[in-house]
């Protein structure tokens, strides 16, 4: 009976010792302040902060956006098309608004021999190029080639020669 007394006795103090250890813990965290810290730059095999380039802006809150006034990628509102001509007229190509305000022939002189026979003609991303099928029609089929100018027709040059009679020459885009 005694062992059983004193075997309560050690029980009990034990379970005190464990109730009174836990109430004396603090169960809550708080965040270290009064220092700063900074993610090291992401690359392609490490995690990390993102770098804002040229052209872009960081809101107080995280929000990423794109500044046109810094070279950003922006939104020309311009609108380049061929006008053909009737009567066998040549091809001509020009730009405008989106409203169709400021309408302007890009006066490109092409080549001898050559001329503008694309229908769809392209506008850089940067809006200060067109890119352009042109070429010759002859017996032998035709040459279409890839021209690119300056948005008002000026340095005109050819970037893609297609060999005459192999095919045709669709122009996709200008990325």
């Amino acid at each position: 009976m005694k062992k059983l007394l004193l075997s309560s006795i050690v029980l009990t103090v034990f379970s005190a010792s464990i109730v009174l250890f836990q109430l004396s813990c603090k169960k809550t965290a708080e965040a270290q302040t009064g220092t700063s810290y900074s993610l090291p730059p992401a690359t392609t095999t490490n995690l990390g902060g993102i770098i804002v380039g040229n052209g872009l802006s960081v809101t107080s809150n995280g929000t990423l956006s794109v500044n046109s006034t810094t070279g950003g990628i922006y939104q020309l509102n311009k609108i380049v098309f061929a006008k053909l001509l009737t009567g066998g007229g040549a091809t001509e190509i020009w730009t405008m608004n989106y409203d169709g305000t400021n309408q302007t022939k890009a006066n490109i002189t092409m080549p001898a021999g050559q001329h503008i026979t694309d229908e769809y003609p392209k506008l850089s991303p940067d809006g200060t190029k067109i890119v352009f099928i042109g070429g010759t029609t002859g017996s032998n089929g035709n040459d279409d080639d890839i021209y690119i100018s300056n948005i008002d027709g000026s340095g005109v040059t050819k970037i893609y020669d297609m060999p005459v009679g192999t095919g045709h020459t669709l122009l996709g885009g200008a990325y």
